[in-house]
């Protein structure tokens, strides 16, 4: 990562309480809150995250379901409220949805508007902020173009397979040339081949627009293909970022390379003292008071 990058996004101290209310908001990947929090009513779901990314930086937060990596993401979005601490992009305080961040979702079927075809689904956001035609036009085609999406542009998305759907949000979050795009395992429901092609796409788009890229997974082998660095969640409740690791690997990556598969192991037993870092604190505190006792 080059030095003289400027800081885009800075969390400090950020913490947000769970409430039963919001919790399609806070668990987006059928995982059951009240369940999680029925013995801690008052507790977090994220509590003193902080954390420094940098301008054209991607980076991939990893953790298992149910850890928050949505609910940060729905705060960066401005999708939802911080319950303390902040959140700045650009040193601005995030308060609510715009344009400068563009959401990529998991699900794709639901996110892009089925009766419009690809150039009006890719076109919509420009409509919504009253681009001219022309504009519309050069800048419509030019994402279109990016994801590979070029001759499919009449069709609807019940002709398109799932990568080319998840293709649509790329254009369109692309064609609105936010300040950061924001990704929530937007690779998750795809099967394998699909998942590979896309990824590289990513990275060549990643690079031809040098955005900055927020990107969730709960899949360990996608944040080492992808992320400069990669932020590892402890789980809920009161879950935080317990390490950011810099991947020290140039693109493209092979997985299987005896270097970037030491790496992954490295990664994956830290990720594993991630989720079980609240019941080691706990089984230390009772054997703290016991030999007290």
């Amino acid at each position: 990562m080059a030095k003289d990058r400027k800081d885009k996004i800075v969390i400090r101290n950020l913490s947000k309480k769970y409430i039963s209310d919001t919790k399609s908001l806070l668990f987006s990947k059928n995982v059951d809150g009240d369940k999680i929090f029925e013995n801690n009513p008052d507790g977090y779901v994220l509590k003193d995250v902080n954390l420094t990314i940098k301008e054209g930086e991607f980076h991939v937060f990893l953790g298992a379901s149910g850890c928050g990596k949505t609910t940060l993401l729905n705060i960066l979005a401005g999708f939802l409220d911080k319950t303390e601490g902040e959140a700045l992009l650009d040193g601005k305080d995030i308060k609510k949805p715009s344009p400068e961040r563009g959401v990529v979702f998991q699900n794709a079927d639901t996110a892009i508007f089925q009766w419009l075809n690809v150039w009006k689904n890719v076109e919509y956001g420009l409509r919504v902020q009253h681009v001219n035609k022309k504009e519309r036009t050069e800048i419509v085609r030019n994402a279109i173009d990016l994801v590979g999406l070029t001759g499919h542009e009449k069709k609807y998305p019940n002709e398109l397979s799932g990568g080319m759907k998840q293709r649509v949000q790329i254009a369109r979050s692309i064609a609105s040339n936010p300040k950061i795009m924001i990704m929530d395992e937007p690779f998750g429901a795809l099967d394998a081949q699909t998942r590979k092609t896309l990824q590289d796409a990513l990275i060549r788009i990643w690079k031809e627009t040098g955005k900055t890229i927020l990107f969730v997974t709960h899949d360990l082998q996608e944040a080492v293909y992808l992320g400069e660095r990669i932020s590892i969640f402890s789980s809920a409740p009161n879950a935080g970022i317990a390490t950011t690791e810099k991947v020290p690997f140039g693109y493209p990556r092979e997985l299987d390379s005896p270097d970037v598969a030491e790496y992954t192991r490295k990664v994956h037993i830290k990720l594993d003292e991630a989720i079980n870092i609240h019941n080691k604190k706990e089984n230390e505190t009772e054997h703290a008071v016991t030999l007290s006792a």
